[in-house]
């Protein structure tokens, strides 16, 4: 559909916008609701890959059957890499195929590309969706990353970024014009999350329910990627007094078909070989039920990462009003983690700045006045009505252009 058609279809009925989507779990469902209920815009999601959630979604999708498998690219000197294989190829044709307009919800690869591309030839604006390290661990990425990744932004009509480092990546190592870059702050499920966090307050349950018997529980919630720091909070728990009373506490699934060793026997081993595998606890994968009253629970979380752009964790542990650590290499480090605010910035794979933070985290009232600004911090930037208006913002955009060339 060329340019015309597009005028011809916003004036004669709704216009038609597709979201390529990772998948179709319940946080990007629940944005993609929400767009849809806003917007004088019909939604339809695409997602690469399947998802259990997908079957409820409220949302027009196409249904998808590829299953995520993960690999990782560690090369000394660059930033950790992790990619996705097998997805579904013809998601993107039919994307660019069956809508007016496509956007891109994420950076998705070569199935984005595919889709960008296919788009551009059906005469389809694309709007690009944007999530990224900060600007110094941007330009360290391998250069065919970097490549792929120019490729795709230059296929696209407008950008929209959600966090401030996207916003200084998309101009100052991307080139994206200032006038092309709309903002729709990434909301990370936490209106979704603040519901079952109200659950978990009422259950009540103390660290102590869940064995924990220590004056001080650090969490860590997420997949045991290697490239997440895991083995970093073990090491660390090597480097606090031997009479403190403390727990690291890791929530989440193992990734046994890694090759960097991401298995709860993996940090298990690295703990028995530093004599501290009475201080840390593998509780393996469990419920967001549970994992909300663990957050209550715990003392502080960390995400000591060398590579992430926004992860929700640290959305959901601010909505607990939780201290906060992790490194510069977080694309939200600044905006959701503010350093000696509401928690510590540390360098990653930097053990002893790690340790210091937990050392000083020891503190219960600086824990409750950081916990504190947390969920204040989360509260203010992460909003769906912003998010929502910068996605209708960006659609409308590339609508007004379309009129604007065939009006010259």
């Amino acid at each position: 559909m060329g340019a015309e058609a597009i005028v011809m279809k916003a004036a004669d009925s709704r216009l038609r916008v597709g979201f390529l989507t990772y998948d179709l779990q319940r946080n990007t469902e629940d944005a993609l609701f929400e767009v849809a209920q806003a917007a004088p815009f019909s939604v339809k999601a695409f997602p690469l890959y399947a998802h259990g959630d997908q079957a409820q979604s409220r949302v027009a999708y196409r249904p998808a059957t590829a299953r995520a498998k993960h690999l990782g690219v560690n090369v000394k000197g660059s930033t950790p890499e992790g990619f996705v294989s097998n997805p579904e190829w013809r998601v993107g044709l039919d994307c660019a195929r069956e809508s007016d307009i496509v956007v891109l919800k994420g950076l998705l690869g070569l199935g984005a590309i595919l889709c960008a591309f296919c788009a551009r030839l059906l005469g389809r604006p694309v709007i690009s969706t944007n999530q990224t390290l900060p600007v110094a661990w941007e330009r360290r990425r391998r250069w065919w990353v970097r490549l792929s990744k120019r490729l795709l932004l230059r296929l696209c009509r407008y950008h929209i970024y959600q966090s401030p480092a996207s916003y200084q990546v998309l101009t100052e190592v991307y080139g994206c014009s200032p006038d092309r870059v709309i903002s729709a702050p990434y909301e990370a499920g936490a209106s979704l999350f603040r519901r079952i966090l109200g659950d978990a307050k009422a259950s009540g349950r103390t660290k102590h329910d869940f064995g924990l018997d220590a004056d001080t529980v650090f969490l860590y919630a997420g997949n045991l990627h290697a490239f997440k720091g895991v083995a970093d909070i073990v090491r660390a728990a090597a480097l606090l007094a031997g009479d403190e009373s403390f727990l690291c506490v890791f929530a989440g699934p193992e990734e046994p078909a890694s090759k960097d060793g991401a298995t709860i026997e993996h940090f298990m081993r690295i703990a028995r070989s530093i004599g501290v595998e009475r201080r840390v606890r593998f509780l393996g994968p469990v419920t967001p039920q549970k994992l909300a009253e663990l957050y209550m629970a715990a003392d502080a979380v960390l995400l000591p990462t060398h590579k992430d752009c926004f992860p929700k964790v640290l959305v959901e542990a601010g909505l607990a009003g939780k201290p906060l650590v992790t490194t510069s290499a977080c694309g939200s480090a600044g905006l959701i983690v503010q350093d000696c605010v509401n928690g510590f910035l540390i360098e990653p794979g930097d053990v002893s700045q790690l340790a210091q933070a937990m050392i000083k985290l020891h503190d219960p009232a600086l824990r409750a006045t950081m916990g504190a600004c947390s969920k204040e911090i989360v509260d203010r930037c992460c909003r769906m009505d912003l998010e929502v208006q910068g996605y209708i913002e960006a659609v409308q955009r590339c609508t007004a252009r379309v009129h604007l060339a065939q009006n010259a």
